[in-house]
């Protein structure tokens, strides 16, 4: 019953949030069309939600959670000013939205816990749906404020088209080379490894002829150019916002359990920031009285450089957390904290990584640490492949 009563908070959270603004911005009805379509989508619901565990359809309810924590990222997305919908585009994109979570996502998540890249959480749905809104609104905001800032259409036609060429080709195929990179270390042979990365080479080259296609009708001015680019990136980089930041928090967590990659993230992202700030007073660091500035851009390093030396060598968690912890605290010292955040992060982050106390990946131990012996070889015949 305790986990019953929190699944129902959460969606009524979730129904009273994506309802009011369906309410009162989509369908344009206001406060008052914002408070009843919050309190008819959180008893909507509800009931689903109370329905579904006492009938035990377990596989309907999660399909349920993920639908309504799809809704209103695809309405921010369909509803924006970067693609000019409206609210048509908003319900078109929230309904659309919906399925893929119900769908795709759903099962793109059930297979990688199978696999234990993921970890499904205590608060899983209510923190996607938390994050996912919350990135999708911000980086809606900050497409359109680079957009009225940068006149890409104007920087595009500029550069030579073999250059703009040039760039997209070496853009795609560094994606390339990191893919068939990470495909070979579970595989055997290179023949193999481009074999299996043959479905992805052809979606770049497919990605490639767009993109110049695109640039050349730009250039010789039969499409906007700025217009395709806010659409396309209106549409691609909120659906990755939205996707990447709440589902990373699961995959951090099944990272963790051979690496401190949760306590190291956190302080690799305090580091940054405490580093940015020691960058944005390096022009002062000549000046007479200035040498407490060192601290930003010496700790930052320090702070960065643990951060990776943790996920690098885990058995040294504790020293790395323990020195990430006293370099946040003294990063207040001379660096503001890196605006605060930053110094506040690597203690969390510090504190994660000495208090982890997960399991040692066998592949971070010596062969020779290991005894072996004649009966711990096994024989096979000369034609089976192992791996």
């Amino acid at each position: 019953m305790i986990k019953l009563f929190f699944e129902t908070l959460s969606m009524i959270v979730i129904g009273f949030v994506t309802g009011s603004f369906a309410g009162g911005l989509v369908f344009g009805q206001g406060m008052s069309g914002a408070l009843i379509g919050g309190v008819m989508a959180a008893l909507l619901l509800v009931l689903m939600t109370v329905l579904f565990h006492f009938k035990k359809w377990n596989k309907a309810k999660t399909k349920m959670k993920y639908a309504s924590i799809g809704i209103l990222p695809g309405a921010l997305i369909g509803g924006s000013q970067l693609l000019g919908f409206g609210a048509r585009g908003a319900i078109i994109f929230g309904i659309s939205n919906a399925i893929i979570f119900s769908t795709l996502i759903d099962k793109m998540i059930e297979s990688h816990v199978k696999k234990e890249r993921y970890v499904l959480y205590n608060g899983h749905y209510f923190i996607i749906f938390l994050l996912g809104s919350i990135g999708t609104f911000v980086a809606i905001n900050v497409i359109g404020i680079i957009d009225n800032l940068v006149d890409f259409g104007n920087l595009v036609t500029k550069l030579p088209f073999y250059l703009t060429s040039l760039i997209v080709v070496v853009a795609v195929l560094a994606i390339y080379v990191i893919e068939v990179l990470m495909k070979k270390r579970k595989l055997e042979t290179w023949s193999q490894t481009v074999k299996a990365s043959r479905n992805m080479l052809f979606a770049l080259s497919g990605i490639v002829a767009v993109l110049l296609i695109a640039t050349l009708l730009a250039r010789l001015e039969m499409i906007p150019l700025n217009s395709l680019i806010r659409g396309v990136a209106g549409l691609v980089l909120p659906y990755g916002v939205g996707l990447f930041l709440p589902l990373s928090f699961g995959y951090l967590l099944a990272a963790n359990k051979n690496r401190p990659v949760m306590g190291s993230v956190f302080s690799l992202i305090g580091g940054g920031l405490v580093l940015l700030v020691g960058i944005s007073v390096a022009p002062m660091l000549l000046l007479p009285g200035s040498g407490l500035m060192w601290a930003g851009l010496i700790i930052g390093m320090f702070m960065v450089m643990l951060s990776i030396f943790s996920m690098v060598k885990p058995e040294t968690h504790l020293f790395t957390g323990c020195s990430i912890i006293i370099c946040s605290i003294l990063s207040f010292i001379g660096a503001a904290g890196g605006l605060v955040v930053g110094g506040l992060l690597g203690l969390i982050g510090g504190t994660f990584i000495a208090a982890w106390d997960g399991v040692l990946s066998k592949t971070n131990f010596h062969d020779h640490d290991i005894p072996k012996g004649s009966k711990d070889i096994p024989s096979v015949n000369s034609n089976t492949i192992i791996g």
